[in-house]
């Protein structure tokens, strides 16, 4: 076990995100957790939420021995940072860079924590240079570094997409056409972008053809919205999160992946797709020019 060479009490890390459950942050917070845990250091995740003050946040540091602090996502971390007793790395989650850039209300608190940083990591080169573009004056190249994600496979070997659909919305063709979409459901990932031109597809071309849009409900107010149309739209089902398992075993028995954001830093369910075998479309928009396909 990892011990501090002055007190010899075990290091400890925390891994800061946003938790929300069937969320690529809670998939990548837990896998750099189980690193470290494999490296015979103690790992905490935490999602800020659950520090009602800064006070709340100094005092679990302090009590864990917490020796250094890794958030994922430079807006939703960013309070808590600012001010931070120990060394501390910001991960940037791609919706931070892209509309935390542009944004006045975030960009002061964001610019302080990157500063005060001990390290920076972006996904992507492209990432990369949008941070460094941002802050030309405040960032040295030698701070941030690209360090793509990785994945690991286990799809499921017990579900089944298509028994799923039947069971839970009494699809009653044997082999249907599934086009996956997996994303929290919130404006910026735009889940209804195809909705209708698919719904009128599968009425009146390929009635075997469903639109199955898969995450967990990200935006309260947006969220009645998002069910109101796809209530009305023969075709479209939404599904409001799966097991990761399950979730790979889906996409792998799946006709294609559809990414439909109007902003990504680098989507799980996208790396996954390739060596899971499924087709994979995606709209080509300028958040998605890292993938080499």
């Amino acid at each position: 076990m990892a011990t501090d060479p002055e007190t010899n009490y075990p290091l400890a890390i925390l891994v800061l995100s946003p938790l929300k459950s069937f969320t690529g942050n809670l998939i990548t917070a837990e896998r750099i957790r189980k690193y470290f845990r494999n490296h015979r250091i103690f790992g905490f995740v935490k999602d800020p939420r659950e520090f009602a003050t800064l006070e709340a946040f100094h005092g679990f540091l302090e009590l864990y021995q917490v020796a250094t602090v890794i958030a994922i996502h430079a807006i939703h971390c960013g309070k808590l940072l600012q001010d931070c007793p120990v060394p501390y790395a910001v991960i940037f989650g791609g919706t931070d860079v892209n509309h935390g850039g542009v944004n006045a209300d975030c960009f002061p608190m964001m610019t302080d924590v990157v500063i005060n940083a001990r390290k920076l990591v972006a996904f992507t080169d492209l990432m990369a240079r949008q941070v460094l573009e941002l802050w030309p004056d405040d960032i040295s190249t030698d701070k941030i570094e690209v360090i793509p994600q990785g994945v690991k496979l286990n799809p499921s070997e017990l579900f089944s997409i298509s028994a799923h659909l039947k069971l839970v919305f009494s699809v009653t063709c044997e082999k249907p056409e599934i086009y996956m979409l997996v994303a929290g459901v919130r404006p910026v990932k735009d889940p209804l972008y195809l909705a209708e031109a698919f719904s009128d597809w599968h009425c009146s071309v390929n009635s075997k053809a469903y639109l199955v849009i898969v995450g967990p409900p990200l935006d309260e107010d947006y969220l009645n919205q998002f069910q109101a149309v796809v209530s009305r739209l023969p075709g479209v089902l939404f599904i409001p999160g799966l097991q990761h398992s399950d979730m790979q075993a889906a996409i792998r028995d799946s006709h294609a992946l559809i990414n439909s954001s109007r902003s990504e830093g680098q989507s799980v369910a996208i790396l996954e797709v390739s060596p899971l075998t499924c087709n994979n479309h995606t709209l080509h928009l300028k958040p998605l020019r890292w993938l080499n396909w």
